[in-house]
């Protein structure tokens, strides 16, 4: 059904993916403790549009991670999980920033027309 190259690509995009799921669920745990996380590394952001941190480390850092050991350690097989991580990671980047600018640049008025998670 899979070729190894393909079957390599969605390790990564799984790996990446459970990081990711990995940072929201300790987020969302928290929170439903009563005890919300403040708004500091690893869940804070550098600016309002962009994505917060952990989702930095997750979708960038992950694949990114995976490339250097790869090419360090000579093993393809690392870097093509890279590559599925970085497709999952940087779609996952540009639909956080897309739905952050859209909450931002949307008037008031109109602002309930914007999902917002």
């Amino acid at each position: 059904m899979f070729t190894s190259p393909e079957k390599n690509m969605l390790v990564g995009a799984f790996v990446t993916a459970g990081v990711d799921a990995g940072f929201e669920a300790y987020f969302e745990y928290m929170r439903g403790i009563g005890t919300p996380m403040p708004p500091q590394f690893p869940y804070g952001s550098i600016h309002d549009a962009l994505p917060p941190y952990d989702d930095l480390i997750a979708n960038a850092g992950i694949p990114l991670l995976l490339y250097l050991l790869g090419k360090g350690l000579k093993k393809p097989r690392l870097v093509e999980m890279a590559k599925g991580g970085a497709i999952y990671g940087v779609s996952e980047l540009l639909g956080e920033t897309m739905e952050r600018v859209a909450v931002i640049a949307t008037p008031a008025s109109t602002a309930r027309y914007v999902m917002r998670s």
